[in-house]
């Protein structure tokens, strides 16, 4: 035991006296965990604000109530410049809201969507005339289909409530007992159906409540949860495949200077050398884990309820990428070949494991395929820990899947291993 412990900090002081360690160990992972972070986040959470610019050309009593009904189907809605009362709209007091301005605000992304009413639009309706509406958006992923369920149930509702309108003025002129003594008396009648077709519209007995299912007390996710939380376990998970498949190199190093034929030579077992080997690149994992997680926690990562089972999620993981590396050691023959096989297993089974981005975005299948890489059980265990305040229990399948790998992978390595 005491033999394989001073191979393994006699390796450590030698890599980390390396001039490009500290940077591929602490600077590269800080910067992309960062980036990746504060992107995802700024994008992750919905936002509170969605700017409609309208270019209202009618002006009608009729398109002050569709814009009424707007507001209110959704109250994230800002109409521009109608609720322009804190600047929210970004308006510039010298240049009018022509529709060049409106196509300039969309392009540039200074507001979401926007909605032109043509001129007569309230008069077609009364007429009974098919109204058009014109929707453009910056084609944003998430705001624009925001505002356009919106303005889509409002327009519904206006003309819902047209067509009853129109209905039962028919049905009133056509049945001989209902007469009208003058054209005010048949606005009055067309008017109070249409109220109270927008009275009963307004009161659906037929309502949906949403709910979203989460954790029990499981907080609520803030922008820095949201995207530290992907890129802290993902890039860490990254940068623990590079650090640890820097072995390739040394192995491939000390076979061509000697050092393992010096080493054998000594009164050490060679069970004790191989572990003393394995131990030390395990730890240079850990300590990258515990770089990028430590940062992390600094930014205001919340790591979850069980930090025993997060650290055995980083034990596994890295116990895996151990065994792998040790395992392609025994196939290597060159520094071309390791070079080769470590930045192509580390930039494929990353972004296929969902270290990159989350796998919930991506298909069905491709999901199925990212299992394959051990990134993606690692990536499971890390999101039910700290996005669904997930305990032990929840991460023990994850765990196993990777331990098995891992003995796997550590029987053939053990037996295919050479000194020389």
């Amino acid at each position: 035991m005491r033999k394989m412990l001073y191979i393994a900090l006699n390796d450590l002081r030698v890599f980390f006296r390396e001039p490009g360690s500290l940077v591929a160990i602490v600077l590269l992972p800080t910067i992309l965990m960062l980036a990746i972070g504060y992107g995802i986040g700024q994008t992750a959470i919905a936002p509170t604000q969605v700017r409609v610019d309208v270019l209202n050309n009618d002006g009608s009593a009729l398109t002050e109530r569709l814009l009424g009904q707007i507001r209110a189907a959704n109250n994230a809605l800002v109409l521009c410049p109608m609720d322009d009362q804190d600047g929210s709209c970004r308006l510039d007091a010298a240049q009018p809201l022509t529709a060049e301005a409106i196509s300039r605000r969309l392009l540039d992304k200074v507001t979401q969507a926007a909605l032109e009413i043509p001129a007569g639009f309230g008069a077609a309706l009364e007429s009974g005339q098919t109204a058009t509406l014109i929707y453009r958006s910056n084609n944003n992923a998430a705001s624009p289909g925001i505002a356009l369920q919106a303005v889509q149930a409002a327009a519904q509702q206006v003309g819902g409530a047209q067509v009853a309108a129109q209905v039962g003025l028919s049905v009133a002129e056509a049945y001989p007992p209902v007469g009208f003594s003058d054209d005010a008396d048949r606005s009055a009648f067309r008017q109070g159906v249409y109220d109270r077709a927008t009275t009963l519209w307004a009161d659906n007995p037929v309502r949906v409540d949403y709910v979203q299912s989460t954790a029990p007390n499981a907080p609520a996710t803030s922008s820095t949860q949201a995207g530290f939380g992907q890129s802290v376990p993902g890039m860490g998970s990254m940068f623990v495949m590079f650090t640890v498949m820097t072995a390739l190199y040394a192995i491939l190093r000390e076979r061509r200077n000697w050092t393992f034929q010096r080493l054998v030579m000594m009164p050490i077992d060679r069970r004790s050398i191989l572990a003393g080997k394995i131990l030390m690149w395990f730890t240079a994992g850990m300590i990258e884990y515990g770089i990028v997680f430590g940062i992390g926690l600094l930014i205001g990562l919340n790591l979850g309820n069980d930090l025993l089972a997060l650290l055995l999620v980083m034990v596994s993981f890295t116990l895996c990428i151990t065994a792998l590396t040790f395992t392609i050691s025994t196939l290597v023959k060159t520094d071309a070949q390791a070079n080769s096989t470590s930045n192509l297993l580390a930039l494929s089974l990353a972004p296929l494991g969902g270290a990159w981005w989350p796998l919930e975005i991506v298909p069905p299948f491709m999901r199925s395929i990212g299992h394959i890489s051990p990134v993606a059980w690692a990536m499971d265990a890390y999101n039910k820990l700290l996005f669904e305040q997930g305990t032990l229990v929840t991460v023990l399948p994850e765990i196993g899947v990777l331990l098995a790998i891992t003995a796997v992978l550590f029987f053939i390595a053990v037996r295919r291993f050479k000194y020389e």
